[in-house]
C-alpha cells in the first residue's frame, strides 16, 4: 500500500517535530565526542564560528548530572566568559581539562589499589574490598585541595611581596599563610568528605614511603614526599613516581623522573622557600643545592590543617576504611590514620 508524500510527511511531524538545522547540529555535537567536535572546527570556518557560539551548551550538556564530569565541575570552576560579563561558562577546553584531571585521578587510583592486596577479613580470596575504593571515591577532592591550596598561596605570596617589597620574605610567613590556605580549603567540606580525603591522603602518602623506603624508616624521604605534594601537578607526579617504580619499568624512566624532580624542588623551594630563583647548570641543576635551607615536611601539606579540622568538629575519632596487606614491606597496615578506631 502507498501512501502520498503529503500524509507521510504529516505523519513524521507529529512524530518527530522538526526542528531548526542550528537545534539539530547543537545535539548531534552533545552526542558526539568532545575530539572529534574539535575536529569539525577545522572542517570550515562557519562551523568554527558555530562551535564557538554554542560550545557552552554543548559543553554544559555534556557532564551528565551524576557523572564524574558533573562532579569535577563542582571541584574545578570554569572559566569566566570570554564576552566579559564575568559569569563562569564551561567550554570545550575547560570539558578537556577536566577529562585529563579525570584520567590523571584513574591512573593514579590504580596504581593505589594495587599496592594493597588481600584484606585480612576476606576468606583467603585476593580481592579489593570496597573499603579500598575509597581513593576511587575521593581522589578528585585530594587533587582540588592540593591544586586551590597551590594557587591561593601564590596570590596570598604576591600581595604580601607587594606590601613589603623591600624585605624578602620569610619561610615562617609563608608557612603560616599556607597552613591559613588550607584551612580555608577544608572548611568547604563535610565531615565524611574531609575523613575520607584524610584517610586518601594518608594512603598516598604512605604507599610512596613504603615504595621509596621498604625498609625502616619509612619516613627517611619525607622532603622528596613533601615536595611531590607541592609541586604544580601533584598527582602527575605521583603518576610518573610510580610507573618508574613498576617492576621492570626501564632505567631511563626513573632516571628522568629524578631529574623532573630536581627541577620541582628548586621551583618548590622558590614558591614556598621564599627564596630567589637559583642558577642553573647547562645540565638543568641547581648549582645552589649545596647550599638550600629550606627543607619542606609532609605534615606541613594538609595534615596540620586537617587535624585542627578535626578537633574542631569533634571527629578525632572515626572508623577506619579497613586493613590491608602491603606486600613490599611484608605487614598489614591501617587504611585510615591515626585518630582511627578498629571497635
Amino acid at each position: 500500500m502507498s501512501y502520498p508524500v503529503q500524509a507521510l510527511t504529516a505523519i513524521h511531524t507529529k512524530i518527530i517535530p522538526v526542528l531548526p538545522a542550528s537545534v539539530l547540529i547543537i545535539d548531534i555535537c552533545c552526542r558526539t565526542d568532545w575530539r572529534d567536535v574539535t575536529r569539525l572546527r577545522l572542517v570550515s570556518r562557519a562551523f568554527k564560528e558555530f562551535v564557538d557560539t554554542n560550545e557552552s551548551t554543548i559543553a554544559t550538556r555534556w557532564m551528565v548530572p551524576g557523572s564524574y564530569l558533573a562532579l569535577l565541575s563542582q571541584l574545578f570552576y570554569p572559566p569566566k566568559s570570554r564576552i566579559g560579563d564575568g559569569i563562569r561558562r564551561p567550554t570545550i577546553q575547560y570539558f578537556c581539562g577536566l577529562e585529563k584531571r579525570h584520567i590523571t585521578c584513574s591512573q593514579l587510583a590504580y596504581y593505589l589499589c594495587d599496592k594493597a592486596v588481600a584484606p585480612i577479613n576476606s576468606d583467603g580470596a585476593e580481592e579489593i574490598d570496597k573499603a579500598i575504593l575509597i581513593w576511587l571515591g575521593f581522589r578528585y577532592y585530594v587533587l582540588h585541595f592540593l591544586t586551590y591550596s597551590r594557587l591561593r598561596l601564590e596570590a596570598n605570596k604576591a600581595a604580601m611581596a607587594a606590601e613589603s617589597s623591600d624585605e624578602p620574605l620569610a619561610p615562617g610567613d609563608l608557612n603560616s599563610s599556607y597552613l591559613s590556605v588550607q584551612s580555608s580549603i577544608i572548611t568547604t567540606f563535610d565531615n565524611q568528605t574531609l575523613i575520607s580525603t584524610h584517610h586518601a591522603l594518608h594512603f598516598l602518602v604512605n604507599s610512596i614511603r613504603l615504595s621509596m623506603s621498604p625498609e625502616p624508616p619509612h619516613k627517611q624521604n619525607d622532603e622528596l614526599v613533601a615536595i611531590i605534594l607541592r609541586c604544580q601537578m601533584p598527582l602527575n607526579r605521583c603518576v610518573e613516581f610510580f610507573a618508574a617504580d613498576c617492576p621492570g619499568a626501564p632505567r631511563g624512566l626513573r632516571k628522568q623522573f629524578m631529574q623532573d624532580m630536581e627541577g620541582e624542588r628548586a621551583d618548590t623551594e622558590v614558591r614556598f622557600g621564599g627564596g630567589a630563583a637559583p642558577r642553573r647548570s647547562c645540565s638543568g641543576h641547581s648549582r645552589e643545592a649545596s647550599r638550600r635551607k629550606w627543607s619542606p615536611k609532609v605534615p606541613e601539606v594538609w595534615f596540620e590543617a586537617a587535624k585542627v579540622a578535626l578537633a574542631e568538629r569533634g571527629l578525632q575519632e572515626h572508623k577506619p576504611d579497613g586493613v590491608y596487606f602491603f606486600p613490599e614491606c611484608s605487614q598489614e597496615l591501617l587504611i585510615g590514620c591515626p585518630g582511627c578506631k578498629l571497635k
